[in-house]
C-alpha cells in the first residue's frame, strides 16, 4: 500500500519521498490508515510539501497533515 501511493505520487509530481524511520508502516487514526514521510525541509518552507498539497487538491488519492517539523502523514484514501 505504501510502495503503490509512493510510486503515484512519484509518477505525478516527480517526487522522491523518504519514509519516516521512527514512525514506519501504516498506523491508523480515526479509521483512517497513513504513513509517514520525512521532508528535507520544514513543512512550512518545503516546495514538496506545496507540491505534496497541490497534488492532493487535485487527484484525492491521498490527505496529507503536518506531523512535525520535516514529518509530514499521508492518508490513504480509499
Amino acid at each position: 500500500m505504501i510502495k503503490e501511493t509512493l510510486n503515484q505520487i512519484k509518477e505525478q509530481t516527480g517526487l522522491k519521498l523518504t519514509l519516516c524511520s521512527h514512525f514506519k508502516g501504516v498506523r491508523e487514526h480515526n479509521g483512517k490508515k497513513y504513513f509517514n514521510i520525512v521532508l528535507n525541509q520544514r513543512t512550512s518552507e518545503s516546495k514538496a510539501y506545496s507540491i505534496l498539497q497541490k497534488f492532493s487538491n487535485k487527484y484525492n488519492i491521498i490527505k496529507i497533515e503536518p506531523n512535525g517539523l520535516k514529518r509530514v502523514s499521508i492518508f490513504i484514501n480509499n
